[in-house]
């Protein structure tokens, strides 16, 4: 015989929710349809340049994903309500590459209709206004004879020109001055993080009103250039450093003594002609980065080695302070004794 235990029902509570809320819930899951004349115009960007359309992109994420993007990020995309729903779709973004091949298939449901509507701002919109153009390594040589300038001594990644659409206030402004200038028309350098320069290229006023320095070095402009790290799956490089070609007209500028560095206060003097990056990936920055660290170990082996004989370091540096001033000749090479017994006495004093 089968005795069934009977249990003891439990009260268990159950949380209701009005229906403000579920249909609340209901329009936010819902997902919008997908533009397919954004994606169209999408893709033909990036057929006509996917170089220039990664390079575009990188610089936008930079200053999006910068603690400092109200300054960056000029000026913001209107669309987007905020920083943090910008940059969670910035995330969802997928390869320029591989968007591009699932495009020429017909496939165009793997891109979300937020993610759509980002590459429609950044890339079409934006670009009518200011859009990059790949040039091809052997055209570098050619680019640096046309501008006079020489020849990097670290050969760029990429280089892109910026080209300029209508309805451009900025440049507008800027050719209507060239064009009453042309003989005070020069060439500099500027060498920055990436995040600095979607506010260069797309804002008409220079950051909270300061100026920018260029030089006429475009080696000493890299060394200005520090790295950055962008977005994953660009041809351009997982770490990016840029130096800007500006073009600007001479109005009396503030100039270094030297006359090699020259200050611009107003943005509408001066034009980025070209853009040139410098690309490396993770595992290329981490061996550049030990080298140095090398090379700079290297320097200080020296005065090291000589500050680890406590005990002898002042007798050898009091020594050959004695051994050089024996001498009445005033030879370099008694003048080099006792410039190395003075510095052997202060690591030994210190």
């Amino acid at each position: 015989m089968t005795v069934l235990m009977l249990q003891p029902r439990r009260n268990i509570s159950v949380k209701r929710i009005g229906w403000r809320r579920l249909l609340t819930l209901a329009l936010e899951s819902r997902q919008d349809p997908v533009d397919l004349k954004a994606l169209y115009l999408v893709q033909e960007r990036l057929q006509q340049d996917l170089l220039g359309c990664e390079a575009q992109l990188s610089i936008f994420a930079a200053a999006a994903m910068s603690y400092r993007y109200r300054s960056r990020l000029r000026p913001f995309p209107q669309q987007w309500p905020s920083i943090d729903h910008l940059c969670h779709t910035l995330s969802d973004v997928p390869p320029l590459s591989i968007l591009n091949h699932e495009l020429m298939h017909c496939d165009y449901m793997s891109c979300s209709p937020n993610v759509s509507r980002l590459l429609t701002d950044v890339l079409v919109e934006q670009g009518d206004r200011v859009s990059l153009s790949s040039l091809r390594p052997c055209e570098f040589p050619e680019l640096y004879a046309h501008l006079g300038m020489p020849a990097p001594q670290r050969t760029p990644t990429q280089i892109f020109e910026v080209r300029l659409g209508k309805g451009n206030a900025k440049a507008e402004a800027y050719f209507r001055l060239r064009r009453n200038n042309k003989e005070s028309v020069r060439l500099g350098f500027y060498g920055c993080k990436l995040e600095k320069m979607y506010s260069l290229l797309n804002d008409q006023y220079l950051t909270d009103g300061k100026c920018i320095e260029l030089t006429s070095n475009v080696n000493e402009a890299l060394a200005r250039s520090k790295p950055q790290a962008v977005l994953g799956g660009s041809r351009c490089g997982s770490i990016l450093r840029c130096v800007a070609v500006v073009e600007f007209v001479f109005r009396d500028n503030e100039t270094s003594p030297d006359k090699q560095h020259v200050l611009i206060r107003e943005a509408e003097t001066m034009q980025i002609s070209y853009l040139m990056l410098y690309g490396q990936s993770c595992q290329e920055r981490e061996a550049e980065v030990q080298m140095e660290l090398e090379r700079k170990q290297t320097g200080l082996k020296l005065p090291y080695w000589l500050g680890g004989f406590e005990q002898g370091t002042i007798s050898l540096s009091v020594g050959l302070l004695i051994v050089s001033s024996m001498s009445n000749y005033g030879f370099n090479f008694f003048r080099l004794l006792a410039h190395v017994g003075l510095h052997v006495l202060k690591r030994g004093v210190m």
